[in-house]
């Protein structure tokens, strides 16, 4: 992974974790428990899968194409829910720059890919099996479905403001 790349997840890293620190000031929360994480993760895996429904639905002569960029923006809110995920319960450090990701999602291909060989929905409830290690999976698996990290990135980031704007405006 090179330096670009690790300034974007650790920008992911800590967008998330000020949109953490809002929420949670804002609902009295002191902390999110991994069955929260993972129900909310499993509910975007849910609204990303409807977005593709266009590769799988077979039984629907009405179903629109898939749009590429509704997609995207549904990866994004996974990568929110995994992020949250990997700052509360990751055993990696990340905002005070003690540790950071330096092996490559590339490292994750090859489970990825066994997990493809099952399905799709295999490879994405996987990532809900995962103890360490969700975040470098997703982006592993983002690759393989075609969404380069730069996508990924600005899609989140995007998504991000509009979160931080909710917030603001009593969502």
């Amino acid at each position: 992974m090179n330096e670009t790349d690790l300034r974007m997840i650790e920008t992911m890293l800590k967008k998330q974790d000020e949109l953490n620190s809002a929420i949670m000031k804002e609902f009295g929360l002191t902390t999110i428990s991994k069955e929260q994480i993972d129900m909310a993760t499993l509910d975007e895996i849910g609204e990303f899968t409807h977005e593709l429904k266009g590769d799988w639905c077979w039984w629907k002569k009405s179903q629109e194409p898939v749009d590429r960029n509704k997609a995207l923006e549904e990866l994004a809110d996974i990568f929110h829910f995994v992020l949250i995920y990997e700052l509360f319960y990751g055993k990696r450090k990340y905002l005070d720059g003690s540790e950071c990701y330096r092996e490559s999602p590339r490292n994750c291909m090859p489970i990825v890919q066994m997990d493809i060989d099952f399905g799709l929905a295999n490879a994405l409830i996987s990532i809900l099996k995962l103890v360490d290690g969700r975040l470098m999976y997703l982006l592993a698996l983002s690759e393989h479905l075609g969404f380069c990290l730069e996508e990924v990135y600005a899609a989140y980031m995007r998504k991000n403001a509009i979160n931080m704007e909710r917030l603001k405006n009593g969502y």
